[in-house]
This record gives C-alpha cells, sequence and structure tokens, in this order.
C-alpha cells in the first residue's frame, strides 16, 4: 500500500470516529414560525390564561424534545395566583461541581393585561428556544452546564387582578430557589459563573429618524454611564436601529466583552449594539433607595429579571438585552394596539432577531467551553453499549454496606443523548444524560419524578467510565449528591455495574 493510500485510509477512518460539530446558525424561517405561531397573543393571566399555558406546554414539550431535562414548577403570586417557571438545562462535564461555570439565557412569558405577545417577549422566547436547538444539535459535551431559563409575572401591575406588583416575581423565585441552592450545592463562587444573559424585546428595529424615545432626556444625558449612549443616539437622529446591552462595569464586563466580540464578527452591521453602563455594582440597591439624584433613569433602563439577577446576587454577571420596548416606535402607536393587534414581521426585523440570536449562540459556546469538534460517541462507546443493554453490579452505599442493582439501558441515540433506569428490588429512578466520546464517560442524571423533590436532578450525578471487557460492558464510577439513596444530602456512591451483552 502506497504512502498516500495510508494516509487517505487513516483519514477516512479518522472522519468517521468524529462528530461533525460545524456550528449551524439560527434559522430565520424558525424564528418566524415560532413568533406566528407560538408566542404572539397575548399571555396574561386574567385576559388570556389559556393562551399562556399553550406557551408554557409548547415550551416544555420543544424543550424535552431537544433532549433538555425540563422542569416546570409553580410559585405563589398576589391574589393566590399561581405562576409557573420552566428550567432546561443542558449538563457539561463540569456540571454538580466547583468547577462549573455555568451559563444562562433567560426570557420572560407573560404579557400585559391588553398588549399582544410578540415583541414583548415572544421575540425574546423564540431566540431562547432556537438557542436550545441549535446548542443541542451539537453532539460534543461541553465543559460547563447551559440552562434556559422562562420566568412568568414579569410585568409589574396594580389592582385586584395583580400577582406581582413589582414585577420580575417569577426570576426572583429563580435566584432564591435555583441558583443560591445550586450556589450551595456545587461550591461554585459566584463571580466565577459564566453569568446570566436576559432578553427582553428583541424585534423591533426601526431606521426611521425619531423613532427612539429617551426617557427623563434631560437626567439621561447627565447621567454616568449614558452620556456616551445619548450622544450616539443623538448623533444618529434618534434612530431606534440598535439594541441595547446593559451592563456594570464592575462585574458584568468580561460576558459584555465577549458578547460584543461576537457582534462585531456577525453580518450586518446596519444592526448595530449600543450599551448603556451602570458605573455601580450594586445598582439594584441604589435605584431602591431611590435617593440618588439618576436613580428613576437607571430604574427605566434596568427593568425587568435582570434586577433580580443583580439584586439576588450581585456577584454573578449578568447582561440584559433589550429593543428598549414601548420606548422605540413601531408602524402604529403602542397605545392604540390591542391584544391581537402585534407589530409588523418585517425582513429587517427577522434579521436583526436573527442577528442577536447567532450572537447569543455564539456566547454560551464559547463561555461553555463547547468544541468544535469531537469524537463520534456511537464509535467510540464499547460495541455492547446498546439500547437494551443491561447491567448488574454493587453500589457501596457506606461502609461495609454493599447492594445489588442493575442499569437498563432504555435508549442510546446517535447524539450521545442516554436513557437508563437504575434499580433494585425495592427502588427504580429513570435517569437521562450524555456519553462523552472523547473522555468516554457516561454522565448521568435523574429525571424528574413525582417521589422526589423538583430539582434533584441539579444535585445528583451518576458519572462514570465505560469500558469494553472480553464479553460485555463495564460501568464504574460514583454517584454524588441527593441522589435519593442514603437519605444524606451530599453522598457520594461508588458503584460497579458490568454485562455480560445486551439484554
Amino acid at each position: 500500500m502506497t504512502r498516500k493510500l495510508i494516509i487517505a485510509v487513516v483519514a477516512v477512518i479518522f472522519m468517521r470516529a468524529t462528530a461533525d460539530a460545524a456550528y449551524q446558525k439560527s434559522d430565520v424561517n424558525n424564528l418566524r414560525e415560532l413568533l406566528v405561531d407560538h408566542f404572539t397573543g397575548n399571555r396574561h393571566h386574567v385576559t388570556n390564561p389559556a393562551g399562556k399555558q399553550a406557551a408554557v406546554d409548547f415550551l416544555v414539550d420543544t424543550f424535552r424534545s431537544y433532549g433538555l431535562q425540563t422542569f416546570k414548577y409553580t410559585f405563589s403570586g398576589e391574589h393566590e395566583y399561581k405562576g409557573t417557571n420552566i428550567l432546561a438545562y443542558w449538563p457539561g462535564r463540569n456540571t454538580g461541581t466547583a468547577l462549573d461555570r455555568p451559563i444562562v439565557v433567560t426570557a420572560d412569558l407573560d404579557t400585559d393585561k391588553e398588549s399582544p405577545g410578540r415583541d414583548d417577549n415572544g421575540s425574546g422566547l423564540a431566540a431562547v428556544v432556537e438557542i436550545a436547538r441549535l446548542i443541542t444539535s451539537q453532539t460534543c459535551v461541553q465543559d460547563n452546564s447551559i440552562f434556559f431559563a422562562v420566568f412568568d409575572f414579569e410585568e409589574p401591575d396594580d389592582g385586584s387582578t395583580t400577582a406581582c406588583t413589582p414585577g420580575a416575581c417569577g426570576s426572583d423565585e429563580f435566584v432564591r430557589d435555583i441558583v443560591e441552592s445550586y450556589i450551595a450545592f456545587s461550591k461554585v463562587d459566584p463571580a466565577m459563573w459564566s453569568g446570566f444573559i436576559s432578553v427582553d424585546c428583541m424585534l423591533n428595529y426601526n431606521n426611521s429618524a425619531m423613532s427612539q424615545e429617551i426617557p427623563h432626556e434631560d437626567a439621561f444625558k447627565e447621567t454616568p454611564g449614558l452620556t456616551d449612549l445619548y450622544n450616539s443616539v443623538k448623533a444618529d437622529n434618534q434612530r431606534g436601529n440598535f439594541l441595547l446591552v446593559v451592563y456594570r462595569s464592575d462585574g458584568d464586563a468580561s460576558l459584555h466583552s465577549k458578547f460584543q466580540s461576537h457582534w462585531d464578527k456577525e453580518d450586518n452591521p446596519q444592526y448595530k449594539m449600543l450599551s448603556p453602563v451602570m458605573p455601580y455594582k450594586n445598582i439594584t440597591d441604589i435605584v431602591d433607595a431611590e435617593q440618588n439624584p439618576y436613580w428613576q433613569v437607571y430604574e427605566q433602563v434596568i427593568k425587568g429579571d435582570v434586577h433580580s439577577f443583580w439584586k439576588g446576587n450581585e456577584d454573578i454577571p449578568a447582561i440584559f438585552l433589550t429593543d428598549s420596548g414601548q420606548l422605540r416606535h413601531s408602524e402604529k402607536d403602542w397605545g392604540s394596539r390591542g391584544p391581537d393587534d402585534p407589530i409588523e414581521l418585517t425582513t429587517d426585523r427577522l434579521q436583526f432577531l436573527k442577528k442577536t440570536t447567532d450572537v447569543i449562540t455564539a456566547v454560551i459556546r464559547d463561555m461553555a467551553g463547547t468544541r468544535e469538534e469531537c469524537r463520534d460517541p456511537v464509535a467510540e462507546s464499547p460495541s455492547g453499549f446498546q439500547t437494551g443493554l443491561k447491567l448488574s453490579g454493587e453500589l457501596t452505599l457506606g461502609p461495609s454496606i454493599r447492594s445489588t442493582y442493575n442499569l437498563h439501558i432504555k435508549s442510546f441515540t446517535s447524539s450521545g443523548i442516554v436513557m437508563a433506569t437504575l434499580s433494585n428490588s425495592s427502588w427504580t429512578a429513570d435517569f437521562t444524560g450524555r456519553y462523552d466520546g472523547d473522555t468516554h464517560l457516561l454522565m448521568l442524571h435523574p429525571v424528574l419524578d413525582y417521589r422526589f423533590p423538583v430539582f434533584r436532578p441539579l444535585y445528583c450525578g451518576m458519572t462514570g467510565n465505560l469500558e469494553e471487557l472480553s464479553d460485555g460492558v463495564l460501568y464504574s464510577g460514583q454517584l454524588n449528591g441527593d441522589c435519593g439513596l442514603t437519605g444524606e444530602k451530599f453522598a457520594y456512591v461508588t458503584f460497579v455495574l458490568y454485562s455480560g451483552g445486551p439484554g
């Protein structure tokens, strides 16, 4: 065999064992369909509860269809109204450990009582769904956890039918119950998180002169951190042709810089990015105290879920993406729009949303440590590791306490997603996760079960090596965290499971 032929054969073998991880970009037709079919109408708990529930069901079903661990949970609002938050996550190699650097993209679900839901915030929901599709289409296992979160009761309101007077109640609930709990479990320094990307209204591109309002203009132009923004908008005759990316100079600069870098690399430079800078890390305290001479301007700029993130844990980086909502004119006055009268889907608006979606996706891949190429999980797995495989062996539950368990592989897909059931004679739990072709690690987390606390899957992991035996497969490693096996919240259970072939 000639040297050239040998090289060619080796290249073909390598290509077959390597996953095609070429990065995809968002599809503008997908974004259009998401907006038209699912996220255009009113989603208010009084005026259209059915519409809001339909959006919740679609989001949960879609996230699960992408292979994301997805949880829907309720929380209490005012006047006995119940809100619904959705959390979906894509675990990485470092999930559940102090090495994790989680990245979270969020959007709010609800609308005002009499408003349509396309720009506010159907555009954010459409972007999050499309980003989830793009991220989960990659076979390569990333380093850090990626979370997709959707929050209810973001819109402030008053009166007898209000569910959340100050607004941002769902995101506030998320920070208290999920973020702080995950920090306590994983021991990740909050300042080491990759951060939050909060999206709210990202569709309304308007290149007409004087289409961009400036709130509290006399004070705005003098406000620390906002003067450059003011001058840029005035110099362009107040055209609404930009995305606002709000950040704090102390705490969010690295995440903002990543976003700016990826924005500059994308096409369509007519879609601009401008950045209001919050000069105080504790900006939410300053707004809430109502004593700073510019507090009302700052309040206008940081309305929404980002307030919850900065208030709940000011050390976690967070940026806020918006077209400025009703401060930007559309083809019709906002006050004259009813719940069935959304803004038009023009080519510019869809391309503006597409660019923003692609940039967020690129930032997430970057911060999560996603690789463009990796070894194919199916080609790298033991030959006997396949749907239907049954393994058995021992779990060490404590000193001299060993118990026999079985692991049934219910499915193993071409993208490396695994569904499995761990059980013994008196206990059973379903797990889902991913097989990493580069490290040969199978990483599993429990599927949500009515018997378990809602968020146990975040705090329990089953990770081990898959090895080929002469007569089967060996899976050995540790179950870490609150897995419900020992009664301890932070247990470490070793396991050795093996098979003689498919069952």
